[in-house]
């Protein structure tokens, strides 16, 4: 009979010295696996913050532009109204005076020069998620403080325009449109001389008019305020943002 001898088999028994190194070892690949992504996600963020401070910057650059031509157009239009109500006075039976009347209603009364916010950038940190890539809190607060101006120059064009449509409308009661149209009177620009018409002569009609021309004086004067209020904070953010970024470097 057969005898089979099953080959010798030897276990090896980890030390326990073995078992802490290897858990040692996954502990250092995780880490530094975690390390790794949270760096790449680091530097990605730092980029899309850059990205972000870039864009509004141009935003600004951009408002700034507008805003110091609004408040010269509205300032222009203040020195009109006030020329305008110095009418109030004179005798609108006089043709030169009624010329003049005609001249600067036109000119003036109707003209709406307002603010409108390059604001792209601006909607997409707030509604995007994006203000979560600003990191430095001074930052944050200052882009918060700058929609606060805008919202601030907003409210205050809504009494600005509602004023310009109120002398529109009393204006009509008292101008004939129409002479503008017609050559015998408005010729290359120009009155011809012609005799021109009031629709009313009415003095209670011309007075209420006249206060009106005070109110859109005094809403534009009040709009001009605003925008000149918010113009040096936004210029002077720019140069805090370009400083803070290194943009400033980057452009020298």
């Amino acid at each position: 009979m057969e005898v089979h001898h099953h080959p010798d088999i030897h276990y090896h028994t980890k030390m326990w010295k073995e078992y802490l190194l290897e858990g040692f070892m996954i502990f250092v690949a995780v880490m530094l696996g975690f390390l790794a992504e949270s760096l790449r996600e680091n530097i990605s963020d730092r980029e899309k913050e850059r990205e972000y401070i870039s864009s509004f910057i141009r935003n600004l650059e951009s408002d700034t532009s507008v805003l110091a031509s609004v408040i010269g157009e509205n300032e222009w239009k203040g020195r009109g109204l006030d020329s305008l109500k110095a009418l109030a006075k004179k005798n609108m039976n006089d043709q030169e005076t009624r010329r003049s009347f005609y001249h600067l209603v036109a000119r003036y009364t109707s003209y709406y020069s307002a603010f409108i916010s390059y604001d792209a950038t601006m909607m997409q940190l707030k509604n995007s998620g994006g203000l979560r890539f600003i990191r430095k809190q001074h930052v944050a607060d200052s882009i918060a403080t700058y929609d606060l101006a805008v919202r601030d120059i907003n409210y205050s064009q809504v009494p600005y325009g509602k004023a310009i449509n109120d002398v529109m409308d009393a204006a009509q009661e008292l101008l004939d449109d129409n002479v503008y149209e017609d050559s015998t009177y408005f010729k290359d620009g120009y009155f011809t001389g012609k005799p021109l018409p009031l629709l009313s002569k009415d003095p209670d009609r011309v007075r209420v008019f006249f206060n009106k021309i005070s109110y859109e004086q005094g809403w534009t004067n009040n709009y001009v305020s605003t925008l000149q209020k918010w113009y040096p904070f936004a210029v002077r953010l720019i140069s805090y943002l370009k400083k803070a970024y290194g943009f400033e470097r980057e452009t020298q």
